[in-house]
C-alpha cells in the first residue's frame, strides 16, 4: 500500500510529544500540545461515527480558531479531501459529502450528504489533499504540505511564538500554521488585519513574536 503520509505521521508526533508546550494562543485562551491531541482524537472519533471514510471530501466553515487546524488534520486522517470555505454560498457547486463548522459558539456538526461510519477503521493515509478557493476555482494543495513535514523540526530550545495574521482557511495561513505546529512552536492567531497588527505597539508586537 505504500508509505504513510509523513504530515500526519510528523503532526502526530508532535502533537503527542509536545507535552505542555503552547501549541495556540487565541483569543485570551490557549491550548498546549498534549491539550491539542486529545482534542484531535476526540474530533477524529467524532469523524469516524460521522462517517468520513477515505476518498470523501469535508468542507469546513466556522471561524479562525485552532479547531479548524484540528477538525482538517482529523479529517485527513479518516482519509478524506479537505476543502476551506469563508461561507456556505458554495456548497451547492461544491456538493461536499460532509460539512463541518470550526466555530465554537456553535455545533461542530451541522451534516451535509454524510452516510453511515464504516465498520473497519482505516490506516493512515499515504497523503493528504488540502483545497481553498480561488479567483478562478479552487486550489489544491497536498505535495506542499508532506514537504513541510520533510523541512519543518522541533527545537525545544528556541521554541517561537508566531504571529498569524493571514486567516487559516487562507493556503498561507494554512501552512503557516502547520509549519508552526510541525517546528513545536506555538501558533498566535490574530483575528484582526495587517494593517491593525502593524500599528500594536512595538513592545508588544515584540512580545508575540519573540522566542519563549
Amino acid at each position: 500500500m505504500g508509505e504513510a503520509s509523513i504530515f500526519l505521521t510528523r503532526m502526530l508526533d508532535v502533537l503527542c510529544d509536545g507535552g505542555d508546550r503552547m501549541a495556540f494562543a487565541h483569543d485570551r485562551r490557549s491550548m498546549t500540545y498534549r491539550a491539542a491531541y486529545e482534542k484531535l482524537r476526540h474530533l477524529h472519533d467524532m469523524l469516524k461515527t460521522e462517517g468520513v471514510t477515505p476518498g470523501r471530501s469535508v468542507a469546513i466553515i466556522g471561524g479562525n480558531v485552532p479547531e479548524r487546524i484540528l477538525l482538517q488534520i482529523a479529517a485527513q486522517l479518516r482519509g478524506a479531501r479537505v476543502v476551506h470555505l469563508e461561507s456556505t454560498d458554495v456548497l451547492d457547486d461544491l456538493a461536499p459529502d460532509h460539512v463541518f463548522s470550526a466555530d465554537l459558539e456553535g455545533p461542530l456538526l451541522p451534516e451535509h450528504n454524510g452516510s453511515s461510519a464504516s465498520e473497519v477503521d482505516i490506516a493512515l493515509p499515504r497523503s493528504v489533499e488540502t483545497i481553498f478557493p480561488a479567483d478562478d476555482g479552487f486550489v489544491s494543495y497536498g505535495e506542499t504540505y508532506e514537504q513541510l513535514a520533510r523541512e519543518s523540526r522541533p527545537d525545544p530550545d528556541h521554541a517561537e511564538r508566531v504571529l498569524l495574521i493571514a486567516p487559516i482557511s487562507h493556503p498561507v495561513g494554512n501552512r503557516i500554521a502547520c509549519k508552526t505546529l510541525l517546528s513545536g512552536d506555538t501558533v498566535v492567531i490574530h483575528e484582526n488585519t495587517a494593517e491593525e497588527v502593524l500599528s500594536v505597539p512595538q513592545e508588544s508586537e515584540s512580545e508575540l513574536s519573540r522566542p519563549v
